[in-house]
Order: C-alpha cells, then structure tokens, then sequence
C-alpha cells in the first residue's frame, strides 16, 4: 500500500492502485477546508489528545462508565478539550463497543425476571395473571434502588392505581391490606354490574 505524502504520517492510502497522494484523514481534511494540514485557528481538540492516557483510560472503563462519566474522570485527570464525541471517536477507533446501556437494560430484565420468579406471576394486589408489570415501591427519582426487595408485581390497572397515588403502597408490609382494599372494591364493583 502506499504512504501519504505528508512527511509526519504514517497512515496508508485507500487502496493498493490508486493514484491518491493523502490518506483518508488527510483527504478529509482537504474536502473540509482546502489544505491537508489541521484548520489555522480552529479549535481541533478530537487530534491534540493525548491518544495513550485516553486510550488506555477508555479501553479499562467503557463497560463500567457511559461516554459522559469517561470524560468527567479525563477532565479531573488533567486532560484537556475533551468531550463526548472525542470519547466516541477514540472508543470506535480502538474497536471498542459500548457495552454499558446494554447490560443495563439485560441487568433490569434479569432483576424483573427475579422478582415474579421470588413473587410469583400474578398481581400481588387483585391476583390477575394475564398480563403483569413491576413496580418500584420506593420510586428511582426518590433513591429507590432497582432491586428485587423493592420490586412488587402488578397488573397494569392496579400498577395505575398506586402509580396514580389512589392507593398508597410505601412498603411490601402494606401489600396485604391493600389487597384486601383492592378486592373489596372490586366485589362492590362487580355486585353492581350483575
């Protein structure tokens, strides 16, 4: 394959037959501005990273951390005008795959399969079965932890119920009187229709 004719890079051509002088990158950099060198006086903050510190930082932590906590620690860790895209761009380039918001949804799933698992596959409220959801007793905008224990399995009218704050469910205590609750209103419900 042959070089680029810039003296400083090593990067190949496109293709081995080609009567191309720049590499891709430099290429790029001709189409945008009209010259292969960086832009004179443009903020270029994607190429003045220093590639090992980050590299190797987002190579450890990419399945830990999102994008956005990567470049926090990079900028407490002194490294200057990054962001999310240079972030982005360096996790593509060393072929490294966000993992992250998959496992999270796979980790949610697993724990909402667990709770009806632990609970049982029935409304713990009015014990319809057809069709049933989880519900987080202590809401995750309120600090309520994504855990079995603060998991309870509904239906989807009474999960609308207690979401709705018709009826109050602060702890799994409180799931037996509000069953009852529930069933009652329903026996009343159904005496009046038939």
């Amino acid at each position: 394959m042959p070089k680029c004719s810039i003296k400083e890079c090593k990067n190949f051509t496109r293709y081995k037959n080609t009567t191309e002088k720049y590499c891709s990158m430099h290429l790029a950099r001709i189409k945008r501005h009209g010259y292969p060198e960086l832009k004179r006086d443009a903020y270029q903050c994607m190429e003045k990273l220093q590639h090992k510190i980050v590299d190797e930082f987002i190579s450890k932590n990419c399945k830990k951390m999102i994008d956005k906590e990567i470049v926090k620690h990079l900028k407490k860790k002194g490294v200057r005008n990054v962001t999310i895209w240079n972030v982005k761009y360096r996790r593509r380039k060393l072929g490294v795959k966000k993992y992250l918001y998959g496992e999270i949804k796979k980790h949610k799933a697993w724990i909402r399969a667990q709770a009806i698992k632990k609970y049982g596959d029935a409304c713990e409220l009015c014990s319809y079965n057809l069709h049933i959801e989880t519900h987080h007793i202590l809401p995750r905008h309120k600090g309520g932890q994504h855990e079995i224990d603060n998991l309870v399995v509904l239906c989807s009218n009474c999960h609308s119920l207690v979401t709705h704050k018709n009826f109050n469910l602060k702890s799994r205590k409180e799931i037996k009187e509000l069953s009852k609750k529930i069933k009652k209103a329903l026996k009343l419900i159904y005496s009046c229709l038939g």
